[in-house]
């Protein structure tokens, strides 16, 4: 009986989407009415994921998977032959029949309880007749009880009697009368009736005989078929257990063609042939067992792959109940929805069963363009765009993105946008000019994922501000120590005032240098707008002094001057001349 099925399709997350932070476990029931049960416990549905350096993600799946630990929903009725063949033989370690019959119910019981699968148990006892014990010493007649409820069923069964020059019996926990024959009609009969105090959806019966059936006074086979199919029709399943050298599953008395085979065969159980009664309890697994036998892993339905061993604990396959987790890595997921499903199947004595649980993660993508620009400095107003681009999400539209100048001349720049319908919006700011400016912005732009955890997906580009342009220099007139700036004559400046100038689209004061062309001497550095006299003498050794008034230097070298700048980057501009007549001779 399917409980439940956990499973999401990716259409549902594509129209809302929101994060599990508990697994459920999706479940099913075998067919002796264990749970079998999955769970993955991380990742948990809806939840985003960012790519690694690979561009892609290696995601580790991890869970639960267990068998008979959930609420057990199966109703299980040992049938006790107890005619007067019961009363004698043996088999290895007990004697007469009928005890080892109760060695094997006990013990059956104890795997019932063990297998976490059943709720409740019930006896019927059957020779002649057949009678449903009373389970327990609460007041009125008890036909079913737990399984584990207080000792009670060890004890009722320890109170059976086999015939013995008197009628079968069960004494606890109300004295029953059965006979000394073996009419196992009406032990199917009985065992239904305890069938339907049951509540659960699966209904099991254990029957187990150490002689054929003999129902000829009994409504014969008609009475017999009709009992085999009313078990069929309410959903009882029926195994049979011929035990001793006189009984096989085949086997029927003369006259009466019924068979503990047939009753096996009519309601989908099985009939096993035991020749050595003491050896009953060997055949328990096969009966009531529950085994978790394997877990699978399917990534977006490309087929499934058997999780090993090494990634599960304890190993598969494993006789329930039991529970198991499981660790295994999912490698290279590209951005975009991913559907994870994780397999658990098992077995009991009928047959066996699987269930899946799903999830839909999202691996995502940020990436910002470009990733790396270099610009020259020195434009008023300058400014820079970087922009962001999400993919792989369920939602492209309307995600914030955050960024921030983290390092460089621009550092605690930041701004914010939301993504269009392609998953992009950019940001902009405007740079610092000067000295200041230069240098490497490092921007990292960044959008909170859908994650339990809150973390957060990165990307980071970087855009250089530099300078690599030389200053203009220049030597204008400049004006004589009382402040009048004397004319020029063909080109030259016949008393030799110049102003030494300078400009830079980012050094706002760039060093002047002046070259005597005569001897290559080098004099300054000057700032810009120094005012200097410049005398040509072939003869003369160079040499700068200082001049009062609007005149700072007076420099004197073998050749005409020469200016050039140099601005704080290192940029050296080209020389320009700065003519003056040399000396009459």
């Amino acid at each position: 009986m399917k409980k439940f099925v956990i499973g999401l399709i990716v259409l549902t997350f594509l129209l809302s989407c929101v994060f599990v932070t508990a697994a459920s476990p999706a479940t099913e029931t075998l067919p002796n009415g264990a749970a079998l049960e999955v769970t993955i416990s991380d990742p948990t549905t809806c939840t985003e994921f960012k790519v690694d350096g690979s561009g892609t993600r290696d995601m580790v799946v991890s869970g639960t998977a267990g068998v008979g630990l959930g609420e057990p929903d199966a109703t299980l009725v040992y049938v006790m032959d107890l005619s007067g063949s019961t009363e004698g033989g043996s088999g290895t370690g007990c004697s007469p029949i009928y005890n080892c019959e109760q060695k094997f119910i006990k013990a059956l019981n104890g795997a019932a309880v063990s297998s976490g699968s059943v709720d409740e148990v019930g006896l019927v006892v059957f020779a002649t007749h057949a009678a449903s014990a009373d389970m327990s010493p609460d007041t009125g007649d008890q036909p079913i009880i737990p399984p584990s409820g207080d000792g009670y069923v060890a004890t009722v069964v320890d109170s059976t009697i086999a015939h013995d020059g008197d009628d079968g019996r069960v004494v606890k926990y109300t004295e029953k009368l059965v006979g000394y024959q073996t009419y196992c009609t009406e032990a199917l009969q009985r065992a239904l009736a305890v069938m339907g105090s049951s509540t659960n959806g699966v209904n099991i019966a254990v029957m187990v005989s150490d002689g054929t059936c003999d129902d000829t006074g009994g409504g014969g086979m008609t009475a017999f078929n009709n009992a085999i199919a009313a078990l069929h029709d309410a959903g009882v399943t029926v195994h049979t257990i011929a035990a001793g050298t006189g009984s096989s599953c085949g086997g029927h008395e003369p006259g009466f063609e019924g068979t503990l085979q047939m009753i096996a065969d009519g309601t989908h159980g099985q009939c096993v042939s035991i020749v050595d009664p003491g050896q009953l309890p060997s055949i328990i697994p096969d009966l009531v067992s529950t085994t978790l036998d394997s877990l699978e892993i399917e990534v977006d339905g490309h087929g499934k792959v058997t999780i090993p061993n090494s990634e599960i604990d304890p190993d598969l396959p494993h006789a329930g109940a039991v529970s198991v987790d499981y660790a295994t890595t999912v490698p290279d997921l590209a951005p975009g929805d991913h559907t994870i499903a994780v397999t658990a199947t098992g077995h009991d004595a009928v047959g066996s069963d699987s269930v899946t649980e799903s999830v839909t993660i999202h691996v995502f993508d940020l990436a910002l363009t470009p990733t790396a620009a270099s610009n020259e400095l020195g434009t008023p107003g300058q400014f820079h765009t970087v922009t962001a681009t999400i993919g792989g999400v369920w939602q492209l539209a309307g995600r914030t993105v955050s960024f921030e100048v983290y390092a460089g001349p621009n550092i605690g720049k930041t701004g914010s946008c939301n993504t269009d319908s392609s998953g992009s919006c950019s940001f902009t700011y405007t740079a610092l000019q000067g000295p200041g400016g230069l240098g490497t912005d490092k921007i990292r732009a960044s959008v909170m994922l859908n994650d339990p955890k809150g973390e957060t997906m990165t990307a980071e580009a970087t855009k250089e501000w530099k300078d690599t342009t030389a200053p203009v220099g220049a030597c204008p007139a400049g004006p004589n120590p009382a402040g009048k700036v004397p004319p020029a004559k063909g080109g030259q400046r016949p008393d030799g005032f110049y102003a030494l100038t300078a400009t830079d689209a980012v050094d706002p004061s760039p060093q002047i240098f002046v070259v005597d062309t005569g001897s290559g001497t080098i004099f300054g550095a000057f700032a810009s707008g120094t005012n200097i006299k410049y005398t040509q003498a072939p003869g003369a050794t160079p040499e700068q002094k200082p001049m009062s008034g609007e005149v700072s230097w007076h420099i004197t070298g073998k050749g005409d001057a020469a200016v050039y700048a140099v601005d704080a980057s290192g940029n050296q501009a080209d020389p320009v001349s700065c003519l003056v007549p040399p000396p009459p001779k």
